[in-house]
């Protein structure tokens, strides 16, 4: 899980929303509002995506740990993920793959050399 200081809270999501842009990844959706004051993460799961809280917070999870890895290499924005309903028999090695592309297209992290 990120620490405190590096989630979003609820009207800083609802400003991406509103402000910010979005882009499409085979297993999420990306909202994000760069630049910022600082790099600040959200993962919004809906029930239509899972319906048990325990699914719901398993994608969390797995999305979090991936960008506490990454979260370093990202310029200032704040970044909303939205999973897609194949996320959830998606393998964590493929996760690992798609959040960097996903936020490399997207113009939020530099290609390594």
């Amino acid at each position: 899980m990120l620490r405190s200081k590096d989630r979003l809270r609820f009207r800083e999501v609802a400003s991406v929303f509103e402000k910010g842009s979005r882009r499409t990844a085979p297993l999420f959706s990306l909202s994000f509002l760069a630049p910022a004051d600082r790099t600040a993460f959200a993962v919004t799961v809906s029930k239509k995506i899972a319906k048990n809280a325990v699914d719901r917070n398993k994608i969390r999870r797995r999305v979090y740990s991936v960008v506490s890895k990454i979260k370093n290499t990202i310029k200032p924005a704040h970044i909303v993920f939205l999973p897609k309903k194949e996320i959830i028999t998606t393998s964590f090695d493929v996760l690992e793959r798609e959040i960097p592309q996903a936020l490399i297209k997207a113009g939020l992290v530099e290609k390594k050399a």
